[in-house]
Order: structure tokens, then C-alpha cells, then sequence
């Protein structure tokens, strides 16, 4: 009797074992998987050329962007401010900056890269405001500096991940980089060429640039309807 008792014992523990070991041995067991569904027409997959206008729209709109070296420059010498003021209208440009991209991300969740369209207009009315001899209005135009650059560092970028699929983009958002950090060099070299020159054609220059932008922008969005 003692026997048996041990032996229904033993059948009893080794029962959810066996079923345990079928379990793990199921999971491993391979399955056929599922195939790729094709893309609709036009497929989303294959969107390298919209990237590549999207980039260029962003490279135009960046090489028609005076740093704030050269407004600064502009500031101390046509003397509307002293020297110690610049770094004080440098920090309420990057409050602005800040506030800008709040916003536009907020927007960009609603309306998507349509929000892109304030970049331009920014770039346009800095220049025609911050390169005056006017207080008041190089001020007024910092202050849209600070905007744009809130909107070039956080919302520009997120165009992207909406372009691109999920496996490419680490190479899409390096290229987009090498594309922005080689636009906003020429933006500086050509502001500062410019404004040497003749501040009128730096104006026009610029707002002609961002023209430009517009419409590359405009292609970016007829290509993805």
C-alpha cells in the first residue's frame, strides 16, 4: 500500500511538470510567419523622395537664417544697444525659443507639418525687422529669431519620423542633420558676406531664400496627398 501511495504521489507532482515541459517545447516549435502585406498605392514604404524635398525645403529655409552672431554684431555696431545688454536679449530670445516650440509641437499634433509654414514667415520678418536702425524693431525682430529657432529645434525634426519608415530612420535623421548643420553654416557665411556688402540685398537675399522654402515646403505636402 505504502508503495502504491508513493507511486500516486509521484504521478501527481510529475503532471504539471509534463505539461509545463509541452508548453515551453510548443513555443518553441516553429510557426510558419505571417507575410508582408503589400502597400497601397502610393506606398507609404518607398517615400525617399519626399524625404529629399523635405530636406531640401529644410536646407533653403536654414541658409536663409542670419545667426545671432551678426545681429548681435549689427546691435553693438550701430550701437542700439551697449555691449552688456546683447546677452540679455539673447536669453529673452531663447524664452521665445522655448515658448515656439512648445506651440508648434502642440500644433503639430493637430495639423501636422502645415505648422512648417510659420518658419518662413519668421525667417522673412526677422531680417526685415532686426537689421533697421531702430531699437524697437531690431528688438522686435530678435524676438522672432528666438521663435524660428524654437520651431528648427525641436518641431523641423519631427517631418521625419512621418516620412520615413521605423527601420531607416536613425540613417534618415543623420542625413536630415548633415543636411541642417551644412545649411546653417552657409546661412552664417552668407549672412555675414551679405551684410558686409549691402544690408538691402541681404534682405532681399533672404526673403527670396525663404520664398523658395515656401515652395519646396508646398511640393513636400502635394507629394504626400
Amino acid at each position: 500500500m505504502q508503495i502504491r501511495a508513493a507511486a500516486d504521489g509521484h504521478a501527481a507532482y510529475s503532471t504539471p511538470a509534463t505539461s509545463a515541459s509541452a508548453a515551453i517545447s510548443s513555443t518553441r516549435s516553429p510557426r510558419p510567419r505571417p507575410r508582408p502585406r503589400p502597400c497601397p498605392r502610393p506606398c507609404p514604404c518607398r517615400r525617399r523622395d519626399e524625404f529629399w524635398v523635405y530636406a531640401a525645403f529644410a536646407g533653403a529655409t536654414l541658409a536663409g537664417f542670419a545667426t545671432f552672431g551678426v545681429l548681435s554684431y549689427h546691435l553693438v555696431e550701430r550701437q542700439l544697444l551697449p555691449t552688456a545688454a546683447v546677452p540679455v536679449l539673447y536669453a529673452a530670445a531663447m524664452g521665445v525659443d522655448g515658448l515656439a516650440a512648445l506651440a508648434t509641437g502642440w500644433a503639430y499634433d493637430r495639423i501636422g507639418p502645415r505648422v512648417l509654414t510659420v518658419l518662413p514667415f519668421l525667417a522673412m520678418a526677422m531680417v526685415v525687422l532686426a537689421f533697421t536702425d531702430t531699437t524697437g524693431l531690431v528688438i522686435g525682430g530678435v524676438l522672432p529669431w528666438g521663435a524660428a529657432m524654437g520651431v528648427q529645434e525641436s518641431t523641423l525634426r519631427a517631418t521625419v519620423a512621418d516620412l520615413v519608415p521605423p527601420g531607416r530612420r536613425a540613417t534618415a535623421y543623420g542625413l536630415f542633420a548633415a543636411v541642417i548643420g551644412s545649411a546653417m553654416l552657409l546661412g552664417g557665411v552668407l549672412a555675414g558676406a551679405l551684410y558686409a556688402y549691402s544690408i538691402p540685398v541681404l534682405i532681399g537675399v533672404t526673403v527670396a531664400v525663404q520664398v523658395l522654402a515656401l515652395v519646396l515646403l508646398a511640393a513636400t505636402r502635394s507629394r504626400r496627398t
